[in-house]
C-alpha cells in the first residue's frame, strides 16, 4: 500500500485570517478597528482567500507539472514511455539524480575510479585501489615537479587488481603459501590508464586538468635484531619475519588487510608491532629502516627518515601519492633471548657550539650502535655471523668525543659478569653467539 503523501501546507482560510489578525496589533498598533466592516479587514480576508487557493494548488501537483519536472531532470528530449506509470518514472528520475556521476570532490574521483576498476577486474581477484591527489600533476617527470601545488589539477593514482592467491591445495585441501614472488610493485597497463582517463574525463568539471597515473613506490629496507624463543628455529623465524613485513607493507588489499594507506608514514613502531605478533619471536631489540632505489626504475622514490629529539629514528616520511613496499630480504640478527646482554651507556657532554642538539644525539647513537652491534649479515643465516668482541669504554669515549668534545661515558651491563677490566681498561665482553641489547642516555648541557 503506497504511503499517503503529507500536505505541504495544511492551513486554510480561517487559519490564515486568524494568523493575520493576531499580527496586526504587533505590527500596526495604531490600527484598532478590527471589525469585518473595516476596509483593511476586507483586504486581509481577500489576501487570505488568495493564499488559500495557492495552498490548495500546491498540494495538488498535476500530471502535466510532473512531466515538466521530469523533463527538467532527465533532459528536454525526455518523453514518457507509453503505458508507463508516472509515479514509477518519477522514482527512476529521483534515483538517477542520487547516483554519483559527476566528479567534483576527492571522494567522487575515488568512488568513480574504484567503480570503474571493479568492472574491469576478473571475478576471482583482489580489488584494485584508487587515490585522488588534488592540486598536483603527478604525470610530471620529476618528484620536485610532482610535489608542486598546481591549482586546477587533479591526479588519480590507481593500483590495478591482482589475482587472488590460492588458499587451499585442490588435491589435499591443505593450506598453501601465497606465491613466493608475486608482482610486488604492480602498475596499471596503458589500456587501464587511458580507459579510466576517458571514464573520468566525461565526468570532471570543465576547468579541471586531469591526470591518471600508476603508483610511486618507496622501497623500504630493514635491519633487525631479534630475540627468538628458545624452542624456535632460526630459518622459520627468518621466513616469518619476511612474510610479516611483506604483509605489513602490501600496496593491495588482501584477505588479511586493506593495504597500506597512501601517504601514511612508516613508523618504527609499526615494525615492532607487526614483528612482536610473529610466531617464535620473544622481543625485538633493534629496528633500523632505510630507503633506496635501484637504477632504471622511474616509479621508485626515496623516503627521508625523520628523528626524535633524543636522536632515535621515528620512521620514514611518505608523500601523499607514495606507497611503501618492503624491499627484502631484511638484514637480520636472530638469537635466543638468553643470548642478549643488556648494555646501558650514559653520555654527558657540553653541546658543541652552533650544533643542533638533536643532530648531535643522533650521531652519537649511530656511532654507539655501530660499535655495539656485530656486522649485520644478510639472511638467511645471520646467527652464524656473530663473532666474539670486546667493547672498550675508551673506544666509546674516543668515538663520542669525535662528535661532542669533552664528553664523559659510563657503561653498565646485565649480566654484570660481562663487564670486565683488562690492563685497567673497562670493557663489555661479548662472547661468541651473544648479542648486545644497547640503551643510550644522552645529556647535553
Amino acid at each position: 500500500m503506497p504511503l499517503q503523501l503529507p500536505d505541504l501546507d495544511d492551513r486554510r482560510f480561517n487559519d490564515l485570517l486568524v494568523e493575520a489578525l493576531v499580527r496586526i496589533p504587533a505590527d500596526s498598533p495604531e490600527w484598532t478597528n478590527l471589525n469585518p466592516s473595516d476596509p483593511g479587514i476586507t483586504l486581509v480576508e481577500l489576501l487570505a482567500h488568495l493564499t488559500d487557493v495557492l495552498l490548495y494548488r500546491l498540494n495538488r501537483v498535476t500530471d502535466d507539472n510532473r512531466r515538466t519536472f521530469l523533463r527538467l531532470m532527465n533532459g528536454p528530449d525526455w518523453v514518457q514511455p507509453p503505458d508507463s506509470d508516472l509515479i514509477e518514472e518519477t522514482g527512476k528520475a529521483v534515483n538517477a539524480v542520487r547516483e554519483r556521476f559527476r566528479a567534483v570532490t576527492r571522494d567522487d574521483y575515488e568512488f568513480l575510479s574504484k567503480q570503474w576498476l571493479a568492472g574491469q577486474q576478473p571475478a576471482d581477484s583482489l580489488e584494485g585501489r584508487a587515490h585522488c591527489v588534488p592540486q598536483r600533476n603527478l604525470a610530471a617527470g620529476t618528484e620536485s615537479e610532482r610535489l608542486r601545488v598546481r591549482p586546477g589539477h587533479v591526479s588519480v593514482v590507481i593500483v590495478p587488481p591482482r589475482p587472488r592467491p590460492p588458499r587451499f591445495a585442490p588435491a589435499r585441501g591443505q593450506p598453501v603459501a601465497p606465491p613466493s614472488n608475486p608482482d610486488r610493485f604492480p602498475q596499471p597497463s596503458a589500456e587501464q590508464l587511458s580507459g579510466l582517463f576517458s571514464h573520468l574525463d566525461e565526468r570532471r568539471m570543465l576547468t579541471t586538468r586531469l591526470s591518471v597515473v600508476g603508483p610511486f613506490y618507496v622501497h623500504v629496507s630493514a635491519q633487525l635484531v631479534i630475540a627468538r624463543n628458545p624452542d624456535a628455529v632460526d630459518a622459520q623465524v627468518t621466513k616469518a619475519v619476511q612474510a610479516s613485513l611483506e604483509r605489513l607493507l602490501d600496496p593491495l588489499p588482501s584477505d588479511t588487510g586493506e593495504g597500506w594507506p597512501f601517504g601514511r608514514d612508516v613508523f618504527v613502531s609499526d615494525i615492532y608491532q607487526a614483528l612482536e605478533k610473529t610466531s617464535g619471536i620473544d622481543f625485538v631489540s633493534d629496528v633500523m629502516l632505510g630507503s633506496a632505489c635501484a637504477g632504471g626504475y622511474d616509479k621508485c622514490v626515496v623516503a627521508d627518515p625523520f628523528w626524535h629529539a633524543e636522536g632515535d629514528l621515528i620512521g620514514l616520511g611518505i608523500e601523499e601519492h607514495h606507497l611503501p613496499v618492503f624491499e627484502g630480504p631484511a638484514t637480520l640478527v636472530i638469537r635466543p633471548s638468553d643470548a642478549f646482554i643488556a648494555v646501558n651507556v650514559t653520555v654527558s657532554a657540553p653541546n658543541p657550539v652552533n650544533a643542533d642538539p638533536k643532530l648531535v644525539k643522533q650521531q652519537i647513537k649511530a656511532k654507539i650502535r655501530e660499535l655495539c652491534y656485530p656486522t649485520l649479515k644478510p639472511a638467511p643465516n645471520p646467527a652464524g655471523a656473530l663473532e666474539p668482541k670486546k667493547i672498550f669504554r675508551s673506544k666509546l669515549v674516543s668515538e663520542v668525543r669525535g662528535i661532542a668534545p669533552n664528553a664523559s661515558v659510563e657503561m653498565a651491563c646485565t649480566p654484570s659478569g660481562n663487564l670486565k677490566t683488562e690492563s685497567g681498561e673497562l670493557f663489555v665482553d661479548v662472547a661468541e653467539g651473544q648479542v648486545v641489547d644497547w640503551r643510550v642516555s644522552i645529556e647535553l648541557t
